[in-house]
Order: structure tokens, then sequence, then C-alpha cells
């Protein structure tokens, strides 16, 4: 009889413990979710899927959303942190791919299609490069704000900015009107505040395509209803354009490509990631 108990005795701290490694198991895999094994495929396809199904763009797109950011949150877990205890350089980029990936698809996912047609395209992405300013610490929220700065005739110019969450939160997300925060006090920060607010800055090029073709960026805008036709709206936009220029093309330097976050009054909505 005491050998059966001590044989059940030790059967069930046998169980016991597999049952404790398997839930510390779980608990890791699912605190560090989005850094798994084919989780950048599984990212991207959920939002590839969300956005080429979603009717707000075709409902709400127009002319004032051709300079807003789309903003996307997510976490650092524990898998993207270097033996400095903080997030680590290379996943910035892995981020910037989901990020760059929603907002393209919100603007430009009506004409995209890879099958070479009259009114077809595919977006390029044809370089990025990112400077950090400040530390992201394990599982600390931040926000990646990305947004048109500036094109020219080939390369549409496109910065994302890693911000602390929740420090801005526009009145307005104009693919997303529910989220609106009107009745709210929107408070107002000067440009030296704002930038405290950053942690890392990028600037990302991309061509448009038709096959082989080369598609101007213009064309691309005018094609999803972005291109506006008042003169005056017009002039606004050149003068936007030309002031983002350097800022895209890395000729006014890494300071000025952080001090272009001007979280304003509107987005194009808030986007939430795996975290």
């Amino acid at each position: 009889m005491d050998v059966f108990r001590n044989s059940l005795a030790a059967y069930q701290a046998s169980a016991l413990s597999f049952l404790s490694w398997r839930t510390l198991a779980v608990v890791f895999a699912l605190a560090n979710l989005k850094s798994l094994h084919l989780m950048w495929f599984l990212r991207f396809l959920r939002t590839f899927l969300r956005r080429l199904t979603d009717t707000a763009p075709r409902k709400h797109l127009s002319p004032r959303c051709l300079f807003l950011p789309a903003v996307s949150g997510t976490r650092s877990p524990a898998l993207e942190c270097d033996y400095n205890l903080h997030k680590s350089n290379s996943t910035y980029f892995t981020d910037m791919d989901m990020s760059r990936g929603n907002f393209s698809l919100i603007l430009f996912g009506a004409p995209f299609n890879p099958i070479p047609g009259p009114a077809h395209f595919t977006m390029v992405l044809g370089g990025t490069s990112c400077t950090w300013h400040k530390e992201i610490k394990p599982y600390q929220p931040y926000e990646l704000w990305t947004r048109v700065i500036s094109w020219d005739d080939k390369w549409l110019y496109v910065v994302t900015h890693f911000v602390q969450a929740g420090v801005f939160q526009p009145e307005e997300y104009v693919m997303q009107p529910w989220r609106g925060k009107s009745g709210e006090q929107r408070l107002e920060r000067d440009a030296a505040e704002t930038v405290k607010a950053v942690f890392a800055s990028s600037v990302a090029r991309y061509v448009f395509k038709n096959n082989r073709k080369t598609i101007p960026p213009e064309q691309a805008l005018k094609r999803v209803g972005l291109w506006p036709t008042d003169d005056a709206e017009l002039a606004n936009v050149e003068r936007l354009r030309v002031k983002g220029l350097p800022v895209g093309k890395l000729e006014a330097g890494w300071e000025m490509v952080r001090n272009s976050f001007e979280p304003g009054p509107a987005a194009l909505g808030w986007y939430s990631s795996v975290y």
C-alpha cells in the first residue's frame, strides 16, 4: 500500500510539474506572440485582408487625407529586446512593415492588383532608413504615425514616427468617425515638447509600378481621389510637397525628419497590431 501511495504521489507531483511548465510556456508564448515564428506573415496577412475588405476608404477618402497619418498601436515584447533591455534596433523595421503596409492599403488599396491592367498598380518599397532618439522599454506601449511627406517624378516619400502612446489624440479619425474626440479639449504642445515624445523616425520611398512601367506619384494620387481640383487647395498641396521634399530625400538632415512629426487635429485612423 505504501508503495502505491508513493507512486501516486510521485505521479501527481510529475503531473503538476508538467502542467506548471506547460502553463509557463503558454504564458510566455502569449506574452511574446508578436515575435513568434511565422507571426510576421500572419500579422501582415491580417492587415492585408482587413484593409482590402474595409469599405471606409471608399466612403471617406478625399484630398484632405493626402498628408494625414495612420496611427498603429503596439508593444515591444521580451523577445524583441536586446542585451540592453530595450527594443532592439532591428525590430523597428518589422513594425514599420506593418504600419506602412496598413497605411498604403488605406490610401492605395482600391487600384492595388499585382496583375497588370489599365488601372492597376503595385507599390514597391525602394529603400528605408531609420534613426533612433530614445529607448523603448520591454512591453512599453507605443504608436507608429505614418504619413506621406512628399513626392517627385518617381518616388513617393513616407515618414514613420515611433511615438509614446496616448500623448497625442486627434479630435477626428477620418476613416473611423466613431473614434472622434469631439467635445474634448485638445492639448497644444510646442515643437520642442512634441519631439520629446518621439522614440525613432524613419523615411521610406515607394515607386508605383504597372508591370514594368513606372507610374508617377501624381498620377497615382489622382487615380485614388487624393488630388484636389480647387486651385487654392492645389497651391497648398504643392507648398507642402516642396516643404517636405528635402526631408523625404534626406537632404535636410535627420533632425528635420524628427521635426517633421506634426500631430494635428485629424488622422486617418487608429489601428491595433498583434501584441
